[in-house]
């Protein structure tokens, strides 16, 4: 017999074709009636597996009344397969009731994992798992490896959509590039583009985070960068490339600038520009070698703290004793990063009642009276370009407009006759004042 049962998409299949359905084209509800049909009276009915209960599928309601039993009226199925259907039912269209959809699912997933940097291990976690079936029963589980796959998919998808957006600009693309070398001994060099879009929107897109091979020479950084360029297809629209100010990089630029005059504006005449906050950076550096007595007695007293854990309970126990809140660790500055070396001076004075009555019970060495009143005012004065730095440093917005007036302030600070009342920050001020002319 060739019965006809309607679907709740309006579509119509017969009996014969149900049977041999995949299970994810056949009615959700056809699970909880057994697979043959019975004849009662000339009619064909399904049989719930659960009560026994007989009922008929008619063509103009589909399958409702198969699912009002199983959501209402069968008293035998268990309370949580119950709710597992409920969960799951679709509506008729034109109701705009929820419809859950694996795909669209799936997307979100890969959004919220790239979003908040989860480790793709946690996807085959059996507790989250059951926390996304008790959200949604019809949930399938997704493992690490199908998350990562995924994950690339849509890296390789917005990375070919970003290649379409910078290869259709009609302006120039600015560049800025930092080359490093990690703690494991390795050189990376990061890649930035900077363009402005069709609604006239500021973006900034990493665009490459490759490694360097040594020597560091500015071949090797030209290689690198153009082959990037190649790589996205922009060789010819770039404008300006933003480096620090080492010969290196200089020498990388050359070479940008003779394999490219022809695409590049005014022949590539300005196509490198130096990053101000380096020069900074090299202008305090030169003046902290001179002011490096003082310093350096606070670094070690630092670092001889922070290398053992009954050390730095000895100084947090002094620490509550004098009033004040008790350190997982003090600050450890990093020598070459001035603004680091700020951070552990301003501290460092902050506790220096309780370094100095560590030092006596400890016996340790430890900077004198004077030592101490000279880093005070070198930490007063390189907060006197601490505002500079964060401007020139800015990475959301903007800072070519800030250049001037903040290189006019620097200037300004190192002309201070303030700085004269202490030797030490005389000679320091003069040092720097001596290199800022030189840049």
């Amino acid at each position: 017999m060739d019965l006809r049962i309607s679907e709740g998409s309006g579509t119509n299949t017969t009996l014969d074709d149900q049977s041999v359905q995949s299970p994810t084209r056949r009615a959700k509800v056809w699970e909880y009636f057994q697979q043959e049909l019975v004849e009662v009276d000339g009619v064909m009915k399904a049989v719930c597996k659960y009560c026994g209960t007989k009922l008929t599928s008619k063509r103009n309601s589909g399958t409702n009344s198969l699912r009002n039993h199983v959501a209402d009226t069968c008293s035998k199925i268990p309370v949580e397969d119950r709710k597992r259907f409920i969960a799951t039912m679709r509506k008729r269209p034109g109701e705009g009731s929820f419809v859950f959809d694996p795909r669209k699912n799936r997307e979100c997933m890969v959004k919220w994992c790239i979003s908040v940097k989860v480790t793709f291990n946690k996807f085959d976690d059996p507790f989250f798992a059951s926390w996304m079936e008790s959200l949604q029963p019809s949930f399938s589980g997704v493992g690490r490896q199908t998350m990562r796959n995924d994950c690339i998919v849509r890296f390789k998808m917005m990375r070919q959509e970003l290649r379409n957006e910078l290869q259709s600009l009609n302006s120039r693309i600015c560049l800025t590039s930092d080359l490093w070398t990690s703690n494991q001994k390795l050189g990376y060099l990061c890649l930035t583009a900077h363009y402005i879009d069709a609604n006239f929107i500021l973006k900034k897109k990493t665009i490459a985070f490759k490694d360097v091979k040594y020597p560091h020479t500015g071949l090797a950084i030209e290689e690198v960068i153009t082959k990037c360029l190649i790589e996205w297809g922009i060789k010819e629209k770039v404008f300006t490339i933003t480096l620090d100010n080492a010969s290196n990089n200089q020498s990388a630029c050359d070479l940008l600038r003779e394999s490219g005059r022809s695409d590049m504006l005014f022949g590539g005449e300005h196509l490198h520009v130096r990053c101000c906050a380096h020069i900074l950076n090299l202008l305090v550096q030169d003046g902290m070698a001179i002011a490096h007595g003082a310093i350096d007695k606070i670094r070690d007293l630092v670092r001889h703290i922070i290398s053992s854990p009954s050390r730095i309970q000895a100084f947090n126990e002094i620490a509550e004793r004098s009033g004040l809140s008790s350190k997982a660790g003090l600050i450890l500055d990093v020598p070459n990063r001035w603004n680091s070396t700020h951070n552990m001076i301003m501290e460092a004075i902050e506790y220096k009642v309780v370094l100095k009555r560590y030092t006596e019970e400890q016996l340790e060495p430890s900077p004198d009276d004077e030592e101490w009143t000279n880093s005070e005012a070198i930490g007063e004065f390189l907060g006197a370009f601490e505002e500079a730095t964060k401007a020139f440093s800015a990475h959301r917005s903007p800072t070519s407009h800030l250049f001037l007036h903040n290189v006019l302030c620097i200037h300004q600070a190192l002309r201070n006759e303030n700085w004269q009342i202490n030797c030490v920050l005389e000679d320091l001020a003069l040092a720097m004042d001596s290199k800022f002319d030189k840049y």
